[in-house]
């Protein structure tokens, strides 16, 4: 199977605020020499457009891969027991509330027992790839 990209979801809340963050990085721009808003522009601006581009979703053989501020982090398709439709705002690489967690079998691929949560635009064909490579995972709705 070829890769597959699937883009986070964005919530109204986020493009609020990178709306706040330009109006609030022009201020300076009209109090303070052109030099230091520039600078202060783009760090304000920068910090807040390098999370929400860097979050995405892929598919890619019998692994999914999360990038995190460009980062990747590669799971095993065949280790996921459970796939849940849930709303939350735990931390995660996800950009919105509407979310998917996945569980595994195996404590040791997260670390942790806890689910990781993404939230990829198109939910439903997600789990289906998901499903297609890896029947024997039980989906929530």
């Amino acid at each position: 199977m070829k890769r597959k990209i699937y883009l986070s979801k964005i919530d109204w809340w986020l493009i609020a605020l990178i709306i706040f963050a330009c109006v609030v990085a022009i201020i300076p721009a009209i109090t303070e020499p052109w030099w230091f808003a520039a600078i202060y522009g783009v760090c304000i601006i920068g910090t807040i457009c390098i999370p929400m581009f860097g979050c995405w979703y892929a598919i890619e053989g019998s692994d999914f891969i999360v990038y995190q501020f460009f980062r990747p982090h590669r799971f095993p398709i065949h280790k996921i027991k459970e796939v849940k439709f849930c709303k939350g705002i735990l931390a995660g690489a996800a950009l919105s509330t509407t979310r998917i967690a996945i569980r595994f079998t195996d404590r040791k691929i997260l670390k942790s027992s806890m689910p990781i949560e993404i939230s990829p635009k198109d939910r439903e064909g997600f789990v289906h790839d998901l499903t297609v490579i890896n029947p024997d995972i039980t989906v929530i709705r």
